[in-house]
């Protein structure tokens, strides 16, 4: 039979074509958020600036050096870090206050739990600050800025856990309130796309915004506000992200299909949040049946079945008697080491074991 990888053409188009970030407007009334991860600022930062622009340090600021441990994203330890820096040019800190107090026309489940939730915020107006983790952020996963106004500008560079900036030419723009998004756009050349975003009205009511990280190695995220010290106010980060999503698989079947044969079951594995497969988790059934489509392992009957042993083996069997002029199945259910798992049983397309021709007679002349 003719092999096709569908999985393989669709990755090489996605790599190829996936080149620019798309603006997603997320609607009031819709449930994009729903059972979303939140970052969450946390005791002994609170309410107070880590320096007010005039060089004097909050009472319940940032430890020296800036480093806060905001608890963990999706499962992986958070971290928001003002460095020192010039205290004069700087305004940055934390809040663990009031998020939930932000503009109209929102979509619920934005702030995490209901019906009153209440997480803390990074902010930083003036100078540099970060966002890290020590495992890649889920792609999908969001950062988030609210109220940028009154000439409020900054720059957003991503970065990988080894330091080497990371391209964010094609991360969306998620336009989450309804008016005075800030102007966004993606700056520099590839591989070191950035963006920026700034004010468009000076007392902004709050609106909230992000940028959907697409990317699978993305564990820093670098703020550089520029707005002119003595005026006021604040531009506040967080972070979200989705639920975590079961691992996929896309089997297929090679080898000659007649009886006495041996053919082989592989397939691609593939994790949306890069969690890491389970080669003994991930198990396998061939599957024989007279039709010529099952949803199933179910719908047919199982000559064979156990472990995979990972995406990087094949799997054996030997077409009998009883597969003659039967279609043959290979049944994948992928497991995954960490995050949501088992993924959802996916079979390969049919491949049939059909009857040998007959032979022809000698005629005697």
């Amino acid at each position: 039979m003719r092999k096709y990888n569908n999985f393989a053409i669709g990755a090489i188009f996605f790599a190829t074509f996936h080149a620019h970030s798309a603006e997603i407007t997320v609607a009031a009334n819709s449930n994009y958020f729903a059972n979303w991860s939140f970052s969450d600022f946390q005791p002994p930062a609170q309410t107070q600036y880590y320096y007010d622009g005039a060089g004097n340090r909050g009472t319940y600021a940032l430890p020296a050096g800036g480093g806060q441990n905001v608890g963990t994203l999706a499962g992986n330890p958070l971290t928001w870090t003002v460095p020192e820096q010039d205290a004069a040019k700087i305004t940055a800190g934390v809040f663990t206050t009031n998020r939930n107090v932000f503009g109209t026309n929102l979509p619920p489940g934005l702030f995490g739990a209901a019906p009153t939730p209440n997480p803390g915020q990074g902010f930083l107006n003036r100078g540099i600050g970060q966002f890290s983790t020590t495992k890649p952020f889920a792609p999908g996963t969001t950062f988030f800025f609210q109220d940028f106004d009154n000439t409020e500008t900054a720059e957003y560079h991503f970065y990988d856990c080894a330091g080497s900036q990371v391209d964010a030419g094609d991360f969306d723009f998620l336009k989450i309130s309804t008016i005075n998004t800030p102007s966004h756009s993606v700056q520099g050349s590839a591989p070191n796309r950035y963006w920026t975003a700034s004010a468009v009205v000076a007392n902004d009511p709050n609106t909230v915004s992000g940028i959907s990280i697409k990317a699978n190695n993305v564990c820093r995220i670098d703020i550089s506000g520029t707005r002119p010290a003595g005026t006021g106010g604040s531009v506040n980060y967080f972070l979200g992200s989705p639920p975590n999503v079961v691992p996929t698989a896309v089997p297929a079947i090679a080898g000659t299909m007649q009886v006495g044969s041996v053919v082989t079951g592989s397939y691609a594995y593939a994790d949306n949040e890069s969690d890491v497969e389970n080669p003994a988790g991930t198990t396998y059934k061939f599957v024989s049946s007279p039709n010529a489509s099952i949803a199933s392992s179910s719908e047919g009957t199982t000559v064979a079945s156990g472990t995979t042993g990972g995406a990087s083996a094949s799997v054996p069997y030997t077409l009998s008697g009883a597969d003659l002029n039967m279609y043959i199945y290979y049944c994948v259910t992928p497991a995954a080491q960490t995050g949501a798992s088992p993924g959802v049983e996916v079979c390969s397309r049919p491949c049939k074991t059909p009857s040998p021709a007959p032979a022809i007679a000698s005629r005697r002349v």
